[in-house]
């Protein structure tokens, strides 16, 4: 009988119970044994894992995070990567099954060099993996972002306040703009394409001449600005990027008496039960790796072009950032 271990790598995502359901689900099917493994890599180099059932996958697809829980670890070093091997062979592991996003990926690629099989399920919510359109948790955060743009709104305008929301998705972006885009931001700033200050000035003052009191400008966590900016702020390079703005807009806009406030949206974006597409995602994904793993078709990634599953060889490609794209990026451009 072959044998699967999954496990989860890196930061956790809605729609990793859906993905371990329809495995569990699956294998059985298809006479495959499954042994979940506890927080990841951590969890397979103590010993932590126990045979997956029917019954205790039952009543998880709604629930966020993942039963198995999940860590930051993965084999880099020749100890860890022999102990996964070890392991591997001490629980006759026919392949491991990973769920996870840029971490999982330079795990099943380092342990792929030493001839330890996997299959990688993307699963992040910063959906910038180059080797599939759509990566689990991605559609629940922006419906987190949007959700919370929706609750902002109401508030900004009753002030007449700036709202500056960081979001995360470094460096892809796609978090930022698609949120922005479906949460009507009055503006983006993100990692996919440079920051012009000046443009962002034009959109706001043309909205307050317009009678528009008030804007919501979606700001990804961590984005680089020009060192110039700062400079002209008196501010540290080390600043966050939304108080920068925050303060740069303040100033700007003295005749206006505008005031800003910020929030960051945070881990909010990861939690909460996932949202349909990501439990469709995450079931085609998982079901097909189970299918690559009774065929012995291993050392591949599942992804999505469109709503078909794809079958992609493992290679150093698949660690390539894939940013959002362009036609996205002018379209919430339209609404500024």
């Amino acid at each position: 009988m072959k044998r699967i271990a999954i496990l989860c790598v890196g930061n956790d995502c809605p729609g990793l119970n859906a993905a371990i359901r329809a495995v569990v689900v699956k294998s059985s099917e298809v006479d495959i044994e499954v042994l979940g493994v506890k927080d990841g890599f951590e969890g397979l180099m103590k010993d932590e894992l126990d045979v997956l059932s029917k019954a205790n996958v039952s009543g998880i697809l709604h629930r966020g995070g993942t039963i198995l829980g999940t860590s930051l670890l993965i084999p880099e070093d020749e100890e860890s990567i022999k102990t996964v091997q070890r392991k591997v062979e001490q629980y006759s592991i026919t392949s491991l099954l990973i769920l996870g996003g840029r971490l999982g990926a330079r795990a099943a690629l380092n342990l792929a060099k030493n001839n330890v099989a996997s299959v990688l399920v993307p699963a992040t919510i910063d959906n910038d993996l180059a080797f599939s359109d759509f990566s689990i948790g991605f559609f629940t955060a922006v419906e987190n972002v949007k959700n919370a743009l929706d609750v902002l709104h109401s508030t900004a305008e009753s002030h007449h306040r700036v709202m500056i929301v960081e979001t995360m998705g470094r460096p892809g972006g796609w978090i930022a703009t698609v949120g922005g885009l479906t949460g009507g931001a009055d503006y983006v700033v993100s990692s996919a394409e440079a920051f012009d200050p000046m443009d962002l000035l034009k959109k706001i003052r043309m909205r307050y001449e317009g009678h528009k009191r008030f804007s919501i400008i979606v700001v990804e966590s961590g984005v680089k600005l020009p060192d110039d900016f700062y400079k002209s702020l008196d501010l540290s390079p080390q600043t966050p990027a939304a108080q920068a703005i925050g303060t740069f807009i303040e100033r700007s806009f003295r005749e206006f008496g505008v005031e800003w406030r910020y929030t960051n949206l945070g881990y909010l974006q990861r939690g909460g039960s996932p949202v349909s597409m990501d439990r469709l995602i995450a079931t085609l994904m998982a079901t097909r790796a189970v299918e690559m793993i009774k065929a012995a078709k291993v050392y591949h990634a599942v992804g999505m072009r469109g709503l078909t599953v794809t079958e992609v060889p493992y290679s150093e490609t698949m660690l390539n950032v894939r940013a959002v794209e362009e036609h996205l990026r002018l379209l919430v451009k339209l609404f500024y």
